[in-house]
């Protein structure tokens, strides 16, 4: 299944849309698209289709539920849908060595869980580990090699001065979706198709789009890795943003994201630009006019996600500043144990805990 097409999306779309910081820079690339105003559009639930004008985008509401915003809002604090995004990211970096794996053996044996997943296709031990691991892994150090796979998954903090704002990425380099899937994966509340892969983490598919209810908006890309592609369409770019609407006269606002099909499919660009921009496969989730609070996460966001993922089964990187140098997080787990090997700190390990 294709993408419905879009009448009038501009050649360096994506290049805009992927440079956008600010709310303001995310309304001009709303106002270049066809999208279909409030007043003549509105979801509804019974039949999406009512009122649709094809050709053109309308904001369809996430989950396919005009009672999401509830939901969305169950975050506790807003540092935690961010740890859940990076969780995804690992996922999506599990998935795709899975996908490659059952490509050379269909057969395979599926991973028992998340960490032997990793071990598996990543020759990686739990990182708390890593600081005391006696051998080499493929020839090199264990924390250069962890330090690479690293580097695949990506959370950037963009601050701007004209106008304040906030703005989180969480990118990764992982299986990435498909342009026809993402309604029912990337932008499902409550769905999920992990309850028969004890590899992946987690399996509710409802915390990381808590960060809707933090951000003035958000947008998403998504790529499916090309030796996982089923079809030539498979190498477009699925895009999508998504806002809190709030309509006159009425209590019940929604978050929703622009569909290109009254189905609830997201609209696409071809693969070509995806190329330009060295965008190969993968997820972006991006939250603009990111709400943090009293907090200063320039300051505390590294200590934040290292105590959230505190012993994450991929390390990843965070990037708290343009032109600042990635700082590695590998959890609170490893620095502690790092220190207990100079009798500072800790001289125990964490294994893992069964759940009640």
């Amino acid at each position: 299944m294709t993408s419905p097409l879009i009448k009038n999306i501009p050649d360096d779309f994506l290049k805009k849309l992927t440079s956008a910081k600010t709310s303001t820079a995310i309304k001009a690339i709303l106002e270049s698209l066809p999208v279909v105003g409030d007043e003549s559009y509105t979801f509804d639930p019974e039949d999406p289709s009512r009122g649709w004008h094809e050709g053109n985008l309308h904001w369809f509401a996430v989950g396919g539920d005009r009672g999401n915003a509830g939901r969305i809002k169950l975050a506790g604090a807003p540092e935690n849908p961010i740890g859940e995004r990076t969780v995804n990211s690992m996922e999506g970096l599990i998935e795709l060595a899975r996908g490659r794996e059952l490509l050379e053996n269909p057969s395979a044996s599926c991973p028992a869980s998340p960490r032997e997943a990793v071990k598996r296709y990543f020759k990686l031990p739990p990182l708390d580990e890593l600081p005391g691991w006696p051998q080499l892994i493929d020839g090199r150090k264990p924390k250069y090699h962890a330090r690479d796979i690293a580097r695949k998954i990506r959370v950037r903090l963009m601050m701007s001065k004209q106008p304040r704002q906030t703005t989180i990425a969480i990118e990764d380099d992982g299986i990435g979706q498909t342009a026809s899937t993402m309604h029912s994966t990337l932008l499902s509340l409550g769905k999920s198709d992990k309850g028969d892969k004890p590899y992946l983490i987690g399996v509710f598919g409802q915390g990381g789009s808590s960060a809707y209810a933090a951000s003035e908006y958000s947008f998403v890309l998504s790529r499916r890795a090309a030796d996982l592609r089923q079809s030539e369409s498979d190498s477009d770019v699925g895009w999508t943003i998504v806002r809190n609407v709030f309509l006159p006269g009425r209590r019940d606002h929604y978050y929703a994201y622009l569909a290109a099909s009254p189905d609830g499919r997201v609209p696409s660009v071809p693969g070509i630009r995806a190329d330009e921009l060295g965008f190969l496969h993968g997820t972006r989730f991006c939250h603009v006019n990111y709400d943090f609070g009293k907090i200063d996460p320039s300051r505390s966001l590294y200590q934040t996600l290292n105590h959230l993922l505190f012993n994450p089964v991929i390390p990843y990187e965070l990037i708290t500043g343009e032109g600042r140098r990635p700082d590695p997080m590998w959890g609170t787990a490893y620095r502690l144990s790092k220190l207990s090997r100079s009798k500072v700190a800790l001289d125990k390990r964490f294994d893992p805990q069964p759940i009640a």
